[in-house]
């Protein structure tokens, strides 16, 4: 009796031996038809895909270039017969941060055409290394523009224009000056020597160009200034041009004399006095009946003398606003800018 259940123990383990070794086998047969199939399919077949079957549960690890081939992985041992479960346990290698990029290092052809290279076969960086060719731009490096603000310095202003320059011109002899009077001028008042204000009536024109524009403060001297006497003589006024204010500058000029003259006294008196005497003979003829003539004529001619002493001369007078003409006897030169014209007073 011992011994048959010595043998029913020995029968149950050489099977299930059996059973053990019938089941590692059919694992591996399923791993070996899993990389297989992965190893025909073109999307999984660049992987490097570890693949572990036990029990029938599938364990697939290593890297795979994408997600698309990791899916393709676990699709392609999912439908494997034989297994059961799968798990996944591989990496896609683009979720790893990508290596820098080496730098090719420079053609050989360079090297080779300088026969200093071919003779130094020690490793030279680029900072000894030379290029008869410019070297290609690199790109700039990205600016974080949130990390770091950009401050733009205020843009510099333009110069000032520079100031203008005046405009220095000759105005020659002979020129015409039209002037009208500010003052006014008496014989019977005014002395040799003073001066009168007046204002330029028309402009002085220089090759096309005004120069000296009309309402010019001008200033006139009196050189002669001769009332009538009493008995005989005239009355005379002679004026010239002494200076000219342009743009706050004085100019001294020099002119010809402006005359006025009044009418001769020596003809007016002989007339009163003759007058005079004619009546008084005709009144001495009528009175004194012919004797009465010669003491009448004589009587009436001290009279007319008498009427021609009390009253004055004839004078002569420039009123103000009379306007007056003289002309240049020497230039004159002026420094004047030339836009300033436009505002002076007309």
């Amino acid at each position: 009796m011992r011994k048959i259940a010595i043998w029913l123990v020995a029968a149950l383990a050489a099977v299930a031996l059996a059973a053990g070794c019938s089941s590692a086998r059919k694992d591996q047969d399923v791993a070996t038809d899993i990389k297989a199939r992965m190893f025909s399919d073109p999307q999984v077949k660049s992987a490097s895909v570890e693949v572990t079957v036990k029990d029938g549960e599938a364990t697939l690890s290593g890297d795979v270039p994408d997600d698309g081939a990791r899916l393709e992985a676990f699709k392609v041992a999912t439908d494997t017969s034989g297994v059961k479960h799968v798990v996944d346990k591989m990496t896609v290698q683009t979720a790893a941060a990508a290596p820098a990029p080496v730098e090719p290092p420079p053609p050989a052809e360079r090297v080779r055409s300088t026969p200093k290279h071919r003779a130094d076969t020690r490793p030279k960086s680029r900072a000894t290394y030379s290029d008869p060719e410019p070297a290609p731009a690199l790109a700039p490096a990205p600016v974080n523009v949130a990390s770091e603000p950009v401050t733009s310095a205020p843009p510099t202003p333009p110069p000032p224009p520079p100031p203008p320059q005046a405009t220095r011109l000759e105005i020659p002899a002979g020129t015409s000056v039209r002037v009208q009077m500010i003052d006014g001028v008496d014989s019977s008042v005014n002395k040799a020597g003073e001066m009168f204000h007046a204002s330029l009536a028309a402009p002085l024109v220089v090759n096309d160009q005004i120069v000296v524009p009309t309402g010019t403060d001008v200033y006139v001297k009196l050189v002669n200034a001769k009332s009538a006497g009493r008995m005989t003589g005239q009355s005379q006024l002679a004026l010239e041009l002494v200076r000219m204010d342009l743009q706050g500058k004085s100019y001294g000029l020099v002119s010809n004399e402006y005359t006025q003259t009044g009418s001769s006294r020596g003809k007016r008196t002989a007339e009163t006095v003759g007058g005079g005497a004619a009546i008084g003979a005709v009144l001495g003829a009528i009175i004194g009946h012919g004797k009465g003539a010669a003491i009448g004529a004589a009587t009436g001619a001290g009279a007319g003398t008498v009427a021609e002493a009390v009253t004055k001369g004839q004078q002569v007078k420039i009123p103000s606003e009379t306007k007056l003409d003289f002309v240049l006897d020497q230039p004159v030169e002026v420094s004047y800018f030339p836009e300033r014209n436009r505002t002076s007073r007309h």
